[in-house]
């Protein structure tokens, strides 16, 4: 069986990766999605023109910080933080 192909890869916030079958793999520290092909393009174009408009705040101190944020609109819980 072939490994996947790393398309792209971080070493603190993951990779993407496509394996034989042709399924694209997100892979981010605690979260994965798994794309079809044509779906990853819709999703890659989506992350680009959002990257376009995308002004990022300026911190002065501390550093960044990913947050999970549960889509699930029934949810009231603070989201996780990890620093």
């Amino acid at each position: 069986m072939e490994d996947p192909t790393i398309l792209a890869s971080d070493q603190t916030l993951g990779n993407v990766s496509v394996c034989p079958g042709g399924v694209v793999h997100i892979n981010l520290p605690h979260c994965s999605l798994k794309l079809l092909p044509s779906d990853f393009v819709k999703f890659s174009d989506l992350i680009s023109k959002a990257r376009m408009r995308f002004d990022p705040p300026v911190r002065g101190d501390g550093k960044p910080r990913l947050q999970v944020v549960a889509n699930d609109s029934h949810d009231n819980s603070t989201p996780d933080t990890h620093e």
